[in-house]
């Protein structure tokens, strides 16, 4: 008997490079996968759909078994029927509504998983495709694939996955401070949709700015491994996101409690500030360990005087390989 594990990486939602779309591609995403959480399951073959891991929510049992049904109704529908049951077993979830793409690496993963069981050859893209990720953005799929720092194109009116345009490996000695508040969830679902649908439109000239920031100075600056102007760039462009997203998400960031915090490290100097996606989660971006574990140990000190609801601080590195895939052979 085979059993197969696929553990992949959160990811870090930094940025749409058009949100204006006047010459006919919308979105384009600025992503980075990091450390700091994954999803891991693994499955096996069974005689009826089994979903197994502790502490389990009935929604990601929900979604697991959509997940599933999904697969089966499009890339594995020539699979026999008394060979699809599986066991699906989750050892690791990326928190969900958090920013951190739980949702596209929960399906890639066990879509993966599945794939693999059955010795389909079907790639990331395609998977994605079936599977309904990749609407808005590619940096999820692009992350799993391959980990590290990635921009995408965007979407024509009649595609399902934008491309990537480009990828690098993240700098191993730099770190994102992530602040997270765990009574605060992102935007998502339907309210999500209503509320892209009920923004007003983004302006042109905002759309170019970012586009002008990402090429002549995000990029060149993680290049020449220039923290502090990338970290200037990230935080300009977060800027330009974040107010116009302001009536939906109650201000520049989702969370008071992050949004406090995150406004703290810029009065300490930092340049590099960000909400990931629909947040709530924060980053700071970093030069190393060492201005990590000082970073922290400032926030938790003035939140503490400021708050008496806490944060959790996470000093993450980059994921620079992404998914790893494992297949046993069981006696």
């Amino acid at each position: 008997m085979q059993s197969v594990t696929v553990r992949a990486p959160a990811r870090l939602h930094l940025g749409f490079l058009d949100l204006n779309a006047s010459i006919g591609r919308r979105f384009g995403s600025i992503g980075l996968a990091v450390d700091s959480h994954h999803t891991r399951l693994s499955v096996t073959p069974a005689e009826a759909l089994l979903i197994e891991g502790e502490g389990l929510l009935n929604e990601t049992r929900s979604r697991l078994e959509n997940i599933y049904q999904r697969f089966y109704q499009t890339l594995g529908q020539s699979i026999p029927e008394h060979k699809r049951p599986v066991c699906i077993r989750v050892d690791e979830l990326i928190p969900e509504h958090a920013g951190l793409g739980s949702g596209t690496q929960l399906a890639l993963t066990l879509g993966t998983a599945l794939a693999r069981l059955h010795q389909l050859n079907i790639d990331t893209v395609e998977l994605a495709k079936n599977l309904g990720r990749g609407r808005r953005s590619g940096i999820g799929i692009a992350t799993f694939d391959q980990g590290g720092f990635v921009v995408d194109g965007g979407l024509k009116p009649d595609q399902t996955v934008p491309p990537m345009l480009m990828h690098q490996t993240y700098p191993e000695s730099w770190r994102v401070v992530m602040v997270m508040d765990p009574h605060h969830q992102g935007i998502h679902g339907q309210h999500e949709k209503q509320a892209f649908g009920s923004l007003p439109t983004f302006p042109l000239e905002n759309s170019r700015a970012i586009c002008h920031l990402t090429l002549m100075q995000l990029l060149p600056c993680l290049s020449e491994r220039d923290i502090n102007n990338f970290g200037a760039a990230i935080t300009e462009i977060q800027t330009l996101i974040g107010d116009h997203f302001a009536s939906a998400q109650g201000g520049r960031y989702t969370s008071p409690l992050v949004a406090a915090c995150l406004q703290q490290a810029q009065k300490l100097g930092h340049t590099g500030i960000a909400q990931s996606s629909w947040g709530p989660t924060g980053c700071i971006f970093v030069s190393d360990q060492s201005e990590a574990d000082l970073l922290i140990q400032q926030l938790n000190k003035f939140i503490a005087a400021e708050s008496t609801s806490l944060p959790v601080f996470i000093s993450a590195a980059a994921d620079n390989h992404g998914a790893i895939i494992e297949t046993v052979v069981q006696d």
